[in-house]
């Protein structure tokens, strides 16, 4: 493990020389997230490098008299009165466009959903269930890999459920808690890009649907339908595909744990449980307790409510569009948390002190993530104050070998790394799908295969990210150092990335 610690710290300390470079050739775009990338990896916190990214940001807005279209109120301010200006202009720009309250509110929520589930025992009785069937170490990370399948809807809801549910587990036969967080880091993430219901599918399908001019199928008919122009990119989100494969080599034994992955399963220690039994406790949970649920959560997330007849009147059609077409996450996990609340009432499953205790409680294991949310936000906000975004583009603009060929997998490196950079993804899309369309056509590449580029680029930064979303909550709900996981997960992503390069490489001259 010291050896481990002393390349993270070489690595962390060639990260802020690189930002110290970046400041003296002008560069100043890319040196808060030199910066935050050192300092992370070097320390293994997330939230701390990333208020000193912000604030080396906003010095340097300071001396360039601030941002005209980012910062307008804190021009001419000095540090740190502008980035005390900032954070307020963040935080209102991206609650005004509704960005920020939306990932809010389905983070806290998704928390006290999970926490009231856990409290009714639910999720116990999963585990006991599945103690019944698992015998083995190795099948305790196949039903993890295998379960996070089931919760397709919401990288947040799968790294939330799947960690808190199987932790238990694996813990009982000896799995690194550094090992059970890699294999969610395989599926969380690369599933919900490549299964067509989704809260990225139609976030991402938006974003494809409101290209200027339109996108249009293999008929040469304008697509309309977000579902229909996420399933064209499915096929070529090559790093998702790949993620699960390396995923499944992992927990089948057929590929050897890394030095990091090792180093943690060596010092686990199997702790024998003695259940006490509490007479104030007699009731045992049940399956149903967490099923129910979680299918009413499915539900209200992927239809509308049983008595909105504009959606199930007449009109109604079995089609994938139309049923598919009104995805809300943020109205199923609301339904699902007032359900489980009345229902564990109603029917004596919890006390109403205890419910309410764990709702609170749910609530506020979220605050770190939250501000580390906001922090990623505003650092987002301070890159493209300081033209990052034009950096880039200008940047890409002079790759004399750029051409239809090799565009895909400019786009997929490019984007992955500056997704790994600054922890952003969902805004990556808003950014460069129009660009990306407007390339792809000035060069003659094909378009899906590019799209699929962009969508798979961001989907690996998102999961190799130290301080991403994510990363955040699966380190939570494992209950593992956030920057030891990110560390010891890097080196599978490094193969995806690789893996995934070539096969981009080699499409982009067949296709």
């Amino acid at each position: 493990m010291k050896s481990l610690k002393s390349v993270s710290t070489v690595i962390g300390v060639a990260l802020l020389l690189l930002a110290v470079l970046c400041y003296f050739i002008n560069w100043h775009a890319l040196v808060p997230a030199f910066t935050v990338l050192g300092i992370a990896i070097i320390t293994r916190k997330a939230l701390e490098p990333l208020i000193i990214g912000c604030a080396i940001g906003f010095i340097l807005l300071a001396q360039q008299g601030g941002s005209a279209e980012w910062f307008p109120e804190g021009q001419g301010m000095i540090f740190p009165l502008n980035m005390f200006d900032g954070l307020f202009s963040s935080i209102a720009r991206d609650a005004h466009d509704g960005g920020l309250i939306w990932v809010i509110l389905v983070c806290i929520l998704y928390g006290a959903f999970v926490q009231m589930v856990v409290a009714s025992g639910g999720i116990k009785a999963v585990g006991k269930y599945s103690e019944n069937h698992v015998k083995t170490k190795k099948q305790s990370l196949l039903m993890t890999y295998w379960l996070s399948f089931f919760f397709f809807l919401d990288d947040y809801f799968s790294a939330l459920s799947v960690g808190n549910t199987m932790r238990p587990i694996t813990d009982k036969f000896g799995v690194s808690r550094d090992k059970l967080a890699l294999v969610l880091s395989f599926v969380c993430v690369p599933l919900t890009i490549i299964f067509p219901i989704s809260t990225w599918t139609i976030f991402y399908g938006t974003q494809l649907t409101s290209i200027e001019g339109g996108v249009l199928d293999g008929k040469g008919e304008a697509i309309t339908s977000p579902i229909e122009a996420f399933m064209h990119t499915i096929p070529y989100n090559f790093s998702a595909w790949i993620s699960l494969i390396l995923g499944a080599l992992v927990v089948y034994e057929f590929l050897p744990d890394f030095k990091g992955i090792k180093e943690a399963e060596a010092t686990v220690v199997i702790k024998e449980e003695k259940e006490k039994t509490s007479k104030k406790d007699k009731k045992e949970g049940k399956v149903i307790y967490f099923l129910l649920p979680l299918l009413v959560l499915i539900f209200c997330t992927v239809f509308p409510y049983p008595f909105d007849f504009d959606y199930w009147g007449p009109s109604f059609e079995f089609d994938i569009n139309y049923i598919f077409g009104s995805i809300d996450a943020l109205r199923g996990i609301a339904t699902a948390c007032v359900f489980v609340y009345f229902y564990f009432l109603l029917f004596k499953i919890v006390d109403f002190h205890k419910i309410s205790d764990n709702f609170v409680k749910g609530l506020e294991t979220i605050t770190f993530v939250l501000a580390v949310l906001g922090f990623t936000y505003l650092l987002k906000d301070v890159q493209n104050g300081l033209g990052f975004n034009e950096f880039v583009a200008s940047h890409l603009e002079g790759i004399s070998w750029l051409n239809g060929s090799t565009l895909p997998f400019i786009v997929f490196a490019l984007v992955a790394w500056i997704c790994w950079a600054t922890g952003s993804n969902w805004g990556i899309y808003a950014i460069l799908v129009p660009t990306t369309a407007i390339l792809s056509t000035q060069f003659h590449a094909d378009f899906w295969l590019t799209q699929g580029a962009l969508a798979s680029g961001t989907v690996w930064g998102a999961a190799a990210c130290f301080f991403s979303d994510n990363r955040v909550l699966t380190a939570q709900s494992c209950k593992v150092d956030m920057m030891k996981h990110g560390i010891s997960q890097f080196p599978y992503q490094l193969i995806i990335f690789v893996v995934s390069s070539v096969i981009y490489l080699v499409a982009g001259f067949i296709l």
